[in-house]
């Protein structure tokens, strides 16, 4: 009636001597909580005994203890494997002696300057407006994805030039910029980046790779302003919103009501001619 809230001292006194009634050790007896997990038998008071007990005859903890798939496990194990290597890369000495005989401040700036080098060129989004005829529901979606392309190289770009001006003395040394020293010397993608950008387990390297050929991509869509033939799903930074312009354009086309329309996958061989 109070939704198993105890009110007063008289429904604390019943609740009591519910428990004293129906909860008691015989509810224990031959239970398996678990494969392998039986309760101590009775009378094990001395504590030698009972450790003796839980190190011979307890199963070692599984997901299955917990309620989990026993795959549960193998994500955990990688987790685990993945921190402690992360762990010892960072404790590896960065002053000298490091790759090809560099400190760790020459090796930055050598990155650096590779990264600036390759760095996709900016998108003008002024221009790029004024060829837009029709805002269709496709040309909303491309727009979108340029806007969060132009957000992030314009942060990639910002943050290398101050740690430029930084490693050559013009600027003092900032905590961001050493946070980014040290992602650019480990080949991680730095966080600032990876807030602003799609989701990737990617390395730096490959990242950066990953990020030329989706502003590859933008480009050819911005060159005639028209759906290409094959989108590229997952280089969009929203692929779900690419997908509901698919049925907002059909159910127009088709009127049929969108809450029904629903995208079928089918997988075929066919190629873009």
């Amino acid at each position: 009636m109070y939704g198993g809230h105890i009110t007063d001292d008289f429904d604390r006194r019943l609740c009591g001597a519910y428990l004293k009634a129906y909860m008691t050790e015989k509810l224990l007896e031959g239970e398996e909580f678990y494969p392998g997990f039986r309760p101590a038998p009775a009378g094990l008071n001395c504590k030698q005994v009972v450790s003796l007990h839980i190190e011979s005859e307890m199963p070692q903890e599984s997901p299955i203890a917990f309620g989990l798939h026993p795959n549960a496990e193998i994500g955990f194990r990688l987790e685990q494997a993945n921190r402690m290597f992360a762990n010892i890369r960072e404790l590896q000495p960065r002053s000298a002696g490091g790759a090809g005989g560099m400190t760790m401040t020459e090796r930055v700036k050598q990155q650096l300057d590779e990264i600036v080098e390759k760095m996709p060129e900016q998108f003008n989004y002024v221009e790029i407006l004024d060829k837009v005829e029709d805002r269709s529901p496709y040309v909303n979606v491309f727009l979108q994805e340029i806007e969060r392309m132009i957000a992030l190289l314009k942060i990639i770009s910002s943050s290398l030039a101050e740690l430029d001006l930084g490693l050559k003395g013009d600027l003092t040394i900032s905590a961001a910029m050493e946070v980014l020293m040290n992602s650019l010397f480990d080949g991680k993608v730095p966080g600032t980046w990876e807030v602003a950008a799609w989701p990737s387990l990617r390395l730096l390297a490959s990242w950066l790779g990953d990020l030329q050929r989706r502003c590859q991509k933008l480009q050819e869509w911005t060159a005639d302003l028209q759906l290409p033939k094959v989108t590229w799903l997952s280089g969009l930074f929203n692929p779900q919103s690419f997908l509901t312009a698919v049925m907002q354009t059909t159910a127009r086309r088709n009127d049929w009501p969108l809450d029904k329309t629903v995208v079928l996958t089918e997988v075929t061989k066919k190629q873009p001619r």
